[in-house]
């Protein structure tokens, strides 16, 4: 019968915190959260993401040497920047800011030791015709047109384990090139930390009520 009780305690206490101000202003809080997340990930963007591996180290015992334009590299990285058009709209590339203003362009860091770049016609879609112009800015990539989906690949060469590769740019209705993120790592960490936000106050909000409750008892 105790068990029923406290049941039936707890819930009523739930109840009671989810109607309560402090429950109203969690549910809208968390209705602006989710909210801003579907019009973020949805609003028209160009995104990037870098992933770099390694060809050969001169800490490994190598039975092959590599060779970039006659010469010999004992370190050897590779680094794959890929642009995705995230939005619902294709780009024009006569819409991306003109060189010397805000190309799309891969800043390349000094560090780096860049010894080759190319377009991987393999990864690149089909239907884009992009090229690249190395200049003061870094690495200009021009293109006439990417659809929503598709993806420019740029395979870069050098000598350095982590240099920082990022690409920066605008054009009409892109005020910049922004860095992928793994949505499951952003759903997961919003979720954990809405819930144990919930959870807190949850039973904060339930320690109080029972203290209320016991102070009554006791004036009764």
């Amino acid at each position: 019968m105790f068990e029923r009780h406290n049941f039936s305690f707890k819930i009523s206490s739930i109840w009671d915190f989810l109607t309560s101000k402090t429950g109203a202003f969690i549910i809208g809080v968390s209705a602006i959260a989710i909210g801003s997340y579907q019009f973020y990930i949805n609003k028209p963007i160009m995104e990037y993401q870098a992933e770099t591996v390694n060809f050969i180290s001169s800490e490994n015992d190598n039975d092959y040497k590599v060779s970039v334009h006659g010469k010999e590299v004992k370190d050897l990285y590779q680094t794959q920047i890929t642009l995705t058009n995230k939005g619902e709209q294709a780009l024009s590339g006569r819409d991306v800011s003109k060189i010397g203003h805000d190309p799309f362009r891969i800043v390349i860091p000094d560090e780096a030791k860049l010894v080759h770049y190319t377009i991987d016609n393999r990864l690149t879609s089909e239907s884009i015709t992009p090229s690249l112009i190395k200049n003061d800015e870094g690495i200009v990539l021009t293109f006439d047109f990417i659809n929503p989906d598709n993806q420019i690949v740029v395979n870069l060469l050098h000598e350095t384990a982590e240099p920082n590769f990022e690409m920066k740019g605008s054009a009409l209705n892109v005020n910049s090139i922004q860095k992928a993120w793994d949505e499951k790592e952003i759903r997961f960490w919003g979720l954990s930390s809405l819930g144990v936000l919930y959870v807190i106050l949850l039973i904060v909000y339930i320690y109080r009520h029972t203290i209320v409750r016991k102070r009554r008892k006791k004036l009764d």
